[in-house]
């Protein structure tokens, strides 16, 4: 194999592994299914953390230093979060009116989410498509990270036992992770859609602590995934505009230069 084949070969196992440590984790300290709304806001998801501190021993050891933490290149590109900085502003506003979280569980949301996105922003948005750009082209590449961090989330129904749920939030982390990766590749930087991602999912369970616990019929899953499509659709289309042409994109194998707009002038 050649040099980039190898290091995708390795970036698979290790996001494979992460994904182990993950889950298994999890299983292992749960006797039974529980939700995500539960396990986030019950106590430290070490598991995570655990994972986490995997993937920054891994990349250290195999000396992957093109991972985007890196300031944004150039800084203008902090615009292109608008959408994103709306969908948040909105979130945020419905968590503050219907959330029913105290104090200590809201802290604890926010410490078990930052964990999750430096995690998986780190396994995917980094590790994976670090190695990817390498080794594939621009779209096969793209649509395999998106669809990996999409599918990642469909094991969330050992941990639930609900797999119509799972699905639906697996599509919906496809879509969202398309912007995602958009968005990393147009900042060059890893650190914002950290940000992003952390916050998001804190505003999704904050929101989600105000919604009825009682178990969903197979009518509410259907009104689930319509609402999932409705809203992460508009940021599925965003990300693919973000990267529609070999312009916009220029440079997206190597993070290790100036990127062409930023003397050229920021393309939206």
């Amino acid at each position: 194999m050649t040099s980039s084949r190898t290091r995708l070969a390795l970036a698979l196992l290790t996001v494979a592994i992460w994904a182990t440590i993950t889950l298994g984790s999890t299983m292992v300290v749960q006797s039974s299914t529980i939700s995500l709304q539960e396990l986030i806001t019950r106590g430290l998801a070490w598991g995570v953390a655990g994972a986490a501190l995997f993937l920054v021993l891994i990349a250290w050891l195999a000396r992957w230093h093109d991972l985007g933490f890196r300031k944004p290149q150039p800084m203008a590109s902090l615009k292109l979060l608008w959408l994103p900085a709306l969908y948040l502003l909105a979130l945020g506003a419905t968590a503050a009116l219907t959330g029913r979280l105290g104090i200590t569980a809201i802290i604890m949301v926010a410490i078990n989410t930052a964990m999750v996105g430096f995690s998986e922003e780190l396994a995917f948005r980094g590790i994976l498509w670090g190695a990817v750009r390498k080794a594939l082209p621009f779209w096969p590449g793209f649509l395999l990270v998106s669809a990996a961090f999409g599918s990642v989330h469909i094991f969330n129904a050992f941990i639930t036992g609900e797999l119509a749920g799972a699905s639906v939030q697996a599509l919906n982390a496809f879509m969202s992770g398309c912007a995602y990766l958009a968005i990393r590749i147009r900042t060059r930087s890893i650190i914002p859609i950290m940000i992003i991602h952390a916050t998001w999912d804190f505003v999704v369970f904050l929101t989600g602590s105000g919604a009825d616990s009682a178990p969903a019929s197979p009518d509410a899953w259907t009104s689930q995934l319509l609402f999932g499509v409705m809203l992460t659709g508009p940021l599925f289309l965003y990300g693919l505009w973000l990267v529609r042409n070999e312009q916009v994109r220029a440079g997206w194998r190597d993070d290790s230069f100036t990127h062409p707009t930023s003397q050229q002038g920021e393309q939206p």
